[in-house]
């Protein structure tokens, strides 16, 4: 089926007039064809009248590798013009970076047909090519290229397909070709498992501009894992004016040495934004000027990966409103998890509501942060971090299930009146969860006496460091089934050898949010902390009571 039409031709001859004229060419019949571009419709089946595209595609595209074979020269080869059109593709397209596929008018790929476990293009370069003086000069421009109108790439369904709509890298690594500068412009990737699969073997130097990887059930960008580490990959990975969106997560690295560079890309309705798998154990995401918005996971999720990597914000968006679980609001959450280092500069948060009963900072006390600087925020303040605790059992679970009260490891409890006081350790329930501080697993619940003047002190067992000139802040996060009450908090500070200095404490009034700072005296090394609760009844339920510094 011949799919040129008179706009095409028009087209295909003003991108490459000035060539045509510059190189002199004869205006003979033989000559008006430039050698720069072949038509895709030139390699199809005449008189067939096939729906299925697959064959033709992959006939253009074996015509300009066998040049290149033949040759040993990736450096002048013909690029393939795909007209306007839907094209149907029924396997799975095997192409390579030096191999040009170019837009003239917009252009569906449509594997919708595909069979679910297949991929839609594979960029590889498996060959024994040279790389010549000019190192691999046919790779220096995108191997996808929607410049004349957008390319889409439509898989066979979210909820079905189990491939990836683009794969680009090698498979082994004994091969001298390399996946370089194999990047695209103008691209459109949905309905697949994910958007771009990266295999880490001889795969760098990427750049996409201006494409969407939306809609794809798990992955916008995944980097697999292979056997032991990466092999030559991972170099500036780049992406500009890109949206990733609507998947389970935008970035998921599996791998080590990958460095990642996001410049003004959107990243809309995802759970995770950037996961670090197990073999992620070096690498830099770095996000300049880009938008966050919709996320029911973590900004950065770095709880499986290793300690050598980097995330990096600066003069960027982040709205973490809720994608899927609406239910729920824009409160502050803890938004960066695990022991990847952390560095933010300029970054706007935009939150909705305010504090769900807690100090709740953003940033996790696990995290190592470089850098925290510029930060501002939209109708509620939020901790952005808080460095990490220094009591021990600030979560209580050192001790298990079913420890009672009075028997715990790092608490010592006591009541002001003389009844009797049931408690014990017991999973945190959906309700001290959604307001934690940190997310805990365990809490400590109790109930307490109907009598409005009985106390309950909790205060830590052992002493922990501090730092004289800089400031302590305790919070705590607990509800109750009866009447909510006030908290006080009392710290008791010692010189070195154990010495008492003095002692500062605090009360908050009623219903106000349970936290306070405190100065550190001169001559403090070591304190205690002790919360006591006034006027609270019925099932009390303790999740956290923390202790941090700050500067």
């Amino acid at each position: 089926m011949n799919r040129r039409s008179a706009m095409g031709l028009s087209a295909g001859a003003a991108v490459l007039g000035a060539s045509i004229v510059s190189r002199g060419w004869a205006e003979s019949a033989e000559n008006r064809m430039p050698r720069g571009f072949r038509w895709l419709d030139e390699f199809a089946t005449k008189g067939t009248g096939a729906s299925d595209d697959t064959g033709t595609f992959q006939r253009a595209i074996d015509f300009v590798r066998n040049i290149a074979l033949r040759t040993s020269d990736t450096s002048c080869l013909p690029a393939l013009l795909i007209p306007s059109g839907r094209y149907v593709l029924t396997e799975t397209i095997d192409t390579a970076p030096w191999i040009k596929l170019c837009s003239v008018g917009g252009v569906l790929l449509d594997f919708s047909q595909l069979p679910v476990g297949s991929d839609g293009l594979t960029c590889r370069n498996e060959t024994a090519l040279p790389a010549t003086e000019l190192r691999f000069p046919g790779d220096r421009s995108p191997f996808l290229d929607g410049g004349g109108g957008t390319i889409s790439i439509l898989g066979p369904g979210t909820a079905r397909s189990e491939g990836w709509g683009i794969v680009k890298g090698n498979r082994q690594a004994g091969f001298s070709g390399c996946v370089r500068d194999a990047g695209g412009r103008n691209v459109v990737v949905s309905g697949w498992r994910g958007a771009l699969r990266i295999d880490p073997i001889n795969t760098y130097l990427s750049t996409w501009f201006s494409s969407r990887f939306e809609q794809n059930r798990e992955h916008g960008i995944y980097v697999a894992h292979t056997e032991g580490r990466s092999l030559n990959s991972g170099e500036r990975m780049t992406f500009v004016d890109c949206t990733i969106s609507g998947s389970a997560r935008a970035i998921d690295i599996q791998s080590d040495s990958m460095d990642f560079v996001f410049d003004v890309c959107s990243f809309d309705f995802n759970g995770d934004v950037v996961h670090f798998g197990r073999q992620a154990r070096f690498g830099t995401v770095a996000f300049n000027h880009c938008h966050f918005e919709g996320i029911d996971g973590f900004l950065v999720n770095a709880m499986e990966g290793g300690q050598a990597l980097r995330t990096v914000f600066r003069d960027s968006i982040v709205l973490p409103r809720h994608w899927k679980r609406k239910e729920l609001s824009n409160a502050p959450r803890q938004l960066v998890a695990g022991t990847a280092k952390f560095s933010a500069s300029g970054v706007e948060w935009r939150l909705e509501s305010p504090e769900l009963g807690a100090l709740t900072p953003l940033i996790g006390d696990e995290v190592p942060v470089e850098s925290l600087t510029a930060m501002s925020f939209q109708r509620g303040l939020a901790l952005p971090w808080r460095g990490s605790v220094i009591n021990a059992d600030s979560l209580f679970t050192s001790d298990r299930p079913g420890t009672l009260w009075d028997a715990l490891t790092h608490w010592s409890a006591s009541c002001t009146a003389p009844v009797r006081i049931d408690g014990e350790i017991v999973f945190a329930n959906a309700a001290a969860r959604s307001s934690a501080i940190v997310g805990p697993k365990h809490a400590l619940r109790l109930t307490l006496p109907d009598q409005r003047d009985a106390r309950l002190l909790l205060g830590t067992r052992t002493l922990f460091p501090v730092i004289a000139g800089e400031s302590v802040v305790a919070a705590c996060v607990a509800t109750s089934s009866g009447v909510t009450g006030r908290i006080g908090f009392t710290f008791q500070f010692y010189a070195a050898g154990g010495v008492p200095l003095r002692a500062s404490e605090w009360r908050s009034a009623a219903n106000e949010l349970q936290s306070v700072r405190i100065a550190i005296p001169a001559g403090a090394s070591h304190a205690s902390l002790t919360a006591t609760f006034i006027g609270w009844t019925g099932t009390l339920e303790i999740s956290e009571l923390a202790v941090w510094r700050v500067s």
